[in-house]
């Protein structure tokens, strides 16, 4: 697989190596983009067919100058086509490491890659930590959405960190009640705490003044939803303690974090190219616009000119921090709204989903609305049609989360319509503020 040497020199910049000068830094995304580019043209057929299909060849693309000449792919031209010819010739799908992504868009999409590139990967955001602060040995608490509702066994690199007490970490599934979760945070005391913006402001909401006095983390680490500055203000009086954004996907990794002293985000430049795009063109400083995001050391399963269908704001080309990263200025996408139910509880809904993954490989895409407190809806594209039994399983499944007070159907639709910003939101309750 061509392009281990700029793979190394990405590993190095991202476990703690010096960071490159702006000169270098060009030089290097020109150097990794022209390696990616061949490699994906000449092993993965869907690049081929795009490329061919576009009168393109690899030599056309030389700088990130040139990159606009490749045609931009969205999550929906991927699911179109056989895993086999989006993953690298030489590689067994099936053998690759696979993870399984929604988003707030309700598409189910596989993303697949090597070991190697989950570490490096993986490296990207250990460094972005460290720049805002985290230390190898804080105890981390990770408070995300987990499939199977509880944590999973550690990798062998995280047992081994752990051993040595390094970034150890407890994972806790963000979909249990806010009691639950301060619970365990209480008894794990974290230096350190990650989780969605959205369970940070409910944690923030529930927290009690014994809560307070015992979890003081040093730092506090949001994202996979829009972290508003209301919500910032917000969540670090709750904690007493900074409060960061960090901005990312399943498809392309780490993608920015925030600048502490200039307000912005850095972009992962040595990891990805951002292009923010509004109206057909390169969006100015200041100027809201499209992600369009390419993975440098994605070799595996390459995306390339990937539209995410967020919306962002963009920065300045250098950070006037004096680090050689890009800049946006904020994320304007990704919000998931608690569902409030008539016994009072305030639900995550990716307990929904969960059950979703489970028992529906048929659906395509989808959204879950929550009309009333009492009455949530499923939209749902399916391929193929489910057997009525199987849709039975799915709803049966669903009403046993949501408790007998909640009234819950599926739509099977044709198609889903997508907002203004061009994403269509997964998880949306439409019950007013004042009556949750």
């Amino acid at each position: 697989m061509t392009g281990r040497p700029d793979r190394l020199c990405a590993l190095r910049a991202a476990v703690g190596a010096p960071l490159p000068s702006p000169g270098a830094m060009a030089a290097f995304r020109d150097r990794a983009l022209r390696n990616l580019v061949a490699h994906a043209y000449g092993r993965v057929p869907y690049y081929r067919r795009l490329f061919d299909c576009h009168g393109l060849r690899p030599r056309d693309i030389r700088t990130v100058a040139d990159l606009p000449a490749i045609p931009i792919s969205d999550k929906n031209d991927l699911r179109a086509v056989r895993a086999r010819d989006l993953v690298a010739g030489g590689l067994d799908p099936e053998r690759l490491l696979r993870v399984t992504t929604s988003g707030v868009s309700g598409e189910p999409f596989t993303v697949r890659r090597t070991r190697l590139e989950k570490r490096l990967m993986a490296g990207f955001w250990m460094r972005a930590h460290r720049h805002l602060g985290a230390r190898t040995s804080d105890r981390v608490a990770v408070v995300r959405f987990l499939r199977t509702g509880v944590g999973h066994d550690p990798t062998p690199d995280r047992r081994l960190a752990n051993a040595f007490g390094r970034f150890r970490h407890r994972m806790v599934d963000c979909t249990r009640e806010a009691s639950d979760i301060l619970r365990v945070l209480r008894d794990y005391r974290p230096d350190t705490l990650m989780a969605y913006a959205g369970v940070l402001m409910r944690l923030a909401e529930e927290m009690t003044d014994a809560d307070r006095r015992v979890l003081r983390p040093r730092l506090v680490m949001a994202g996979g939803e829009v972290l508003t500055p209301a919500m910032r203000r917000h969540i670090r009086q709750a904690f007493g303690a900074p409060v960061y954004g960090l901005y990312g996907a399943h498809e392309l990794n780490l993608i920015a974090w925030d600048c502490p002293p200039t307000g912005e985000m850095h972009t992962c430049d040595d990891g990805v190219i951002l292009e923010v795009i509004r109206d057909g063109r390169p969006a100015a400083p200041g100027e809201q616009g499209e992600p369009v995001v390419t993975n440098l050391h994605s070799y595996a399963m390459p995306f390339i000119r990937y539209r995410l269908g967020d919306i962002v704001t963009q920065g300045l080309p250098a950070c006037a921090c004096g680090a050689p990263f890009a800049t946006i200025r904020a994320v304007l996408g990704r919000t998931i709204d608690y569902f409030p139910l008539p016994d009072g509880r305030r639900m995550h809904p990716n307990q929904i989903t969960r059950a979703l993954y489970r028992d529906a490989p048929w659906l395509y895409h989808y959204q879950v609305v929550q009309k009333r407190k009492d009455l949530v809806v499923l939209r749902a594209v399916a391929r193929p049609a489910p057997a009525p039994e199987q849709l039975r399983l799915l709803e049966d499944r669903v009403r046993s989360v949501l408790g007998p007070t909640v009234t819950f159907h599926t739509e099977i639709v044709s198609a889903l319509p997508a907002s203004s910003g061009g994403k269509t939101r997964a998880l949306v309750s439409e019950v007013p503020r004042d009556e949750a």
